[in-house]
């Protein structure tokens, strides 16, 4: 499950500056830092994610760690700065052990739309060639940008769940199941 991991880096020129990210796979020693980018996630975009930031907050920095250690996670860093994040965790079961679920894919906004998305996917998409059949995610119905980014890298949509969250509000959003599979 050690698959090697090439860094990669994304570079966004702009009139005022450069920002590079480099992809690596993320260690327990990456807890913290994970967890509070996570919470961000979650708290500065309520209906892009199933989770609210109360459901993870009091997990534990072992509990994240060991969630690290058992998931294939990446992380995109500004120099020492986790500015992004994604994993895929596999299936245990005998009979669904050839899958893997997307989870978690987040980047800050001053990152998104220079390479630092496609950099993490294309990371988690080199171990997953290797190592399951299918991966497969879930996306909220109405969120088209991210819809669209996961079909560029080969999702097919394969169902919808209605009502999947509930938000704060007392919104329900869909959520789009969808699915990627290797030949």
């Amino acid at each position: 499950m050690g698959a090697r991991l090439a860094t990669r880096d994304t570079t966004k020129e702009d009139a005022t500056a450069t920002m590079a990210l480099t992809i690596r796979r993320l260690t327990t020693a990456d807890a913290a830092e994970f967890h509070a980018l996570r919470q961000e996630g979650f708290r500065l975009h309520e209906r892009e994610f199933r989770f609210a930031p109360e459901d993870e907050a009091h997990l534990t920095l072992a509990e994240v760690a060991a969630r690290l250690a058992r998931d294939f996670a990446v992380g995109a860093f500004e120099g020492e700065s986790l500015e992004g994040v994604a994993g895929l965790a596999g299936f245990a079961g005998v009979k669904t052990k050839h899958k893997a679920l997307l989870w978690g894919m987040y980047l800050r906004a001053r990152h998104r739309g220079a390479g630092g998305a496609d950099a993490l996917m294309a990371a988690l998409m080199e171990h997953a060639r290797g190592t399951y059949e299918i991966v497969t995610l879930t996306v909220m119905r109405d969120n088209e940008r991210a819809r669209r980014f996961y079909e560029r890298w080969g999702f097919a949509i394969y169902g919808v769940e209605p009502a999947s969250v509930k938000t704060a509000e007392g919104a329900y959003l869909d959520e789009a199941l969808m699915a990627l599979r290797f030949d």
